[in-house]
């Protein structure tokens, strides 16, 4: 176990530089467009994430679903039913890919640290207790209700209503900004959930890391219905919850 943990503090390191790598500006191909915003739609952001990462964990499959590395509260991992699997460090996610074989009890995963190669797993009879099993190593995870890496709405945050909803550029980044503070962010290599205030051009995030509150900023713009980020030109899209 401390081996394994020590790999995981490994990667929260390499995962650092990823959070707000863009996608190349192609603005030119982004057919401009004059949205519609119903910005009561996104009041709620805990609920609209909570659902969107509920349509990943749903299935006959036990094993679907977050899972809290026991004793520490700020690890868990996503086993997901697109034969995705995700490490969770607090509020961020590393992606790795996933196979489950319910017929022989095993789960391989491809982590470059942490989770790598195929374990054998044992679900207690009321399948809130997961163990996995490699080796001589042993890995207990408790299942987790909520998504835990949702962060708690700040009071009174202060955002600009234009830049509300899903954004995505043309290679598949994507952004999602609620009413009440809370931000999303899929940059392929890592998901993260966020606390933000957006005025005057700037982005003011938190996110927690290892236990620690991390601020950075993002610079902003938005015009013709089209959302710049750090220079990357990003069109609105909605997402069916």
């Amino acid at each position: 176990m401390k081996r394994f943990l020590a790999a995981v503090l490994m990667l929260t390191v390499a995962l650092t530089g990823l959070i707000f790598t863009g996608c190349e500006d192609k603005s030119n191909n982004i057919k401009e467009t004059e949205p519609t915003v119903d910005i009561q739609s996104f009041s709620d952001s805990t609920e609209i994430l909570q659902s969107y990462f509920d349509s990943f964990v749903e299935g006959d499959c036990p094993v679907y679903g977050t899972w809290k590395i026991k004793g520490f509260d700020y690890l868990s991992f996503i086993f997901r039913n697109d034969n995705l699997a995700q490490l969770a460090m607090d509020s961020e996610g590393d992606f790795a890919t996933l196979d489950i074989d319910e017929k022989n009890k095993t789960l391989e995963t491809s982590f470059f640290i942490g989770l790598s190669g195929e374990y054998n797993y044992e679900l207690s009879d009321n399948d809130k207790t997961l163990t996995l099993t490699q080796g001589d190593s042993r890995v207990i995870m408790e299942m987790q209700k909520n998504h835990n890496f949702i962060p708690k709405a700040p009071k009174k945050p202060k955002i600009d209503k234009d830049i509300l909803g899903w954004w995505k550029c043309k290679d598949g980044l994507i952004y999602y900004f609620g009413k009440d503070g809370i931000m999303y962010s899929n940059l392929i290599s890592s998901e993260t959930c966020y606390t933000y205030n957006a005025q005057n051009g700037k982005i003011d995030v938190v996110y927690k890391y290892g236990g620690e509150d991390i601020q950075t900023d993002l610079e902003y713009s938005y015009k013709n219905g089209k959302l710049k980020i750090n220079g990357n030109t990003y069109k609105r899209f909605q997402i069916d919850n």
